[in-house]
């Protein structure tokens, strides 16, 4: 009886912490605001590979404490310390396109790893690795910042992360799939998803970070979800990316929000088109990726949304499910590459977030923990 409310207990916490995990903040939400400024496009195909170049990439936005260190085996994203979070984002966005990245998970208890498309409307899909489980990754999703249910989130078998594997994520109007060296683990189509609005339909960002959610000062679902309290005298710990190719099914300078609907038919592609078929891979400077040509049934999916947790404070600059509050001056890439954005070869200085970080818990949330928390007081009296 006892191990029952125990373990009812720490669920309950684990579900409520999941409620405000999606994004709740945005720097410019176009359903709240009109004058919210046109996400840039990247209206092609994006590669860069770390492990030939041992440097920055191009048209990403560097954020959060820590370093990245280039070395010959790719992009060390180290958390060497308590409050480091490197995070690279995007310039770009995409509406709709295919996005594979090489890569090894950092090891570690508490550690997170995570490869993010992020919306301003704060639609969101993700890949999140747990340091403490070399044996699995984790797919979810979200729409619009709603977290009203706990069916999004799935965990996938993967033969040691710690070793290199690529991990790809294609998203159309039709699906979002999911695919680990090729093999299919997941296929979400909007019929699946309650309230079909809530399917991710709008310009995305990519983002690629690492965190510590078993810092001593998160919530404590926040830990229970990541595995335990993270050790920094094990660190550092090292994400290391080898590889990112990005494909942009969309086409134009930049995509526009029409009306505060958040719907994909309120985004249009100025001199350009929204939704074309997907375009091969192309580059001058490396072959493309090789597609494999058969499709295993799908891995068995299991819920892991009530393990969703809340990032409240600056030991998770990753922003997965938060945009950074721009704040003071900001870094600006200036690799010599350039890649084609919209429909001009460019290396224009967008504005970089911050490493400040903002976080909402929800008023639900706190009413929801204090009910939780009187709850097992009266069962653990009986």
């Amino acid at each position: 009886m006892k191990f029952s409310i125990l373990k009812a207990s720490a669920l309950a916490q684990l579900m409520i912490a999941s409620l405000a995990t999606a994004q709740t903040w945005s720097a410019c939400n176009p359903m709240k605001r009109t004058d919210c400024p046109p996400n840039p496009a990247l209206s092609g195909t994006y590669t860069y590979d770390f492990t030939k170049n041992n440097a920055e990439a191009p048209d990403f936005i560097a954020s959060g404490q820590g370093n990245i260190h280039y070395e010959k085996d790719g992009a060390h994203f180290r958390l060497a310390k308590r409050l480091d979070g490197p995070l690279i984002t995007s310039r770009f966005y995409i509406m709709y396109g295919k996005v594979e990245v090489q890569m090894k998970a950092a090891a570690g208890l508490g550690i997170v790893s995570s490869v993010v498309f992020q919306s301003d409307v704060l639609d969101e899909i993700d890949w999140e690795w747990l340091g403490g489980n070399a044996n699995e990754v984790q797919s979810n999703y979200f729409g619009k910042g709603d977290t009203s249910s706990f069916d999004r989130g799935a965990f996938h078998p993967v033969d040691n992360h710690l070793q290199s594997h690529t991990y790809t994520v294609e998203w159309t109007a039709d699906s979002v799939i999911w695919s680990i060296d090729g093999n299919v683990v997941r296929t979400l189509t909007p019929d699946q998803v309650s309230g079909g609005d809530l399917y991710p339909q709008t310009p995305m960002q990519i983002k690629l970070g690492i965190w510590a959610g078993g810092d001593p000062d998160n919530s404590e679902g926040t830990i229970l979800w990541a595995g335990g309290l993270t050790d920094y005298t094990k660190a550092p710990f090292d994400m290391i990316v080898e590889k990112v190719t990005i494909q942009d099914y969309s086409k134009g300078k930049y995509y526009l929000y029409t009306d505060k609907s958040g719907s994909a038919k309120s985004i249009k592609a100025d001199n350009g088109v929204i939704g074309e078929a997907p375009p091969k891979v192309t580059t001058t400077s490396h072959p493309p990726i090789a597609s494999s040509e058969a499709t295993p049934a799908p891995a068995p999916i299991i819920n892991l949304d009530e393990n969703r947790v809340t990032k409240e404070n600056a030991t998770n600059p990753d922003g997965i499910n938060l945009s950074p509050v721009t704040t003071g001056s900001n870094p600006k890439v200036t690799d010599a590459t350039s890649i084609r954005i919209g429909n001009e070869e460019s290396n224009s200085d967008f504005d970089a977030p911050s490493s400040a970080v903002k976080y909402n818990l929800s008023p639900f949330v706190v009413v929801s923990s204090v009910v939780v928390l009187a709850f097992s007081s009266f069962v653990a009296q009986l």
